[in-house]
């Protein structure tokens, strides 16, 4: 029997070992919200997550992260739903690190 990868995956079948491999697009500009993205440019679900942010006195502040259902489900059923808690989280908390949190603020103090 093979031996289950316990890494997260996107339903598509690519494997995210490292959460420097999604994609970070900011397109919602209105909604102050982060588009994360499979790494995997012809993944049929493509948008993962997302990260939300208020800006505050010209600065970017973070809200909330969070992967979309499918995505959880996927790990859950594939890792259990404890490991892929915990492994989802971190791969947020990571993803949110590497946001340019000054230069957003900047871009949207300048959009006003």
């Amino acid at each position: 029997m093979a031996e289950e990868i316990e890494s997260i995956q996107c339903p598509c079948g690519r494997v995210i070992e490292d959460p420097e491999d999604y994609k970070v697009v900011y397109l919602k500009h209105e909604l102050r919200e982060i588009d994360i993205l499979c790494p995997n440019d012809s993944c049929y679900l493509r948008e993962l997550g997302y990260i939300r942010f208020d800006i505050v006195e010209g600065k970017a502040k973070f809200k909330e992260a969070s992967f979309y259902p499918p995505f959880v489900t996927w790990n859950s059923g594939r890792l259990g739903a404890e490991k892929a808690e915990v492994l989802l989280k971190d791969h947020l908390k990571r993803i949110a690190k590497r946001v340019d949190w000054e230069r957003l603020g900047r871009t949207e103090e300048e959009a006003e």
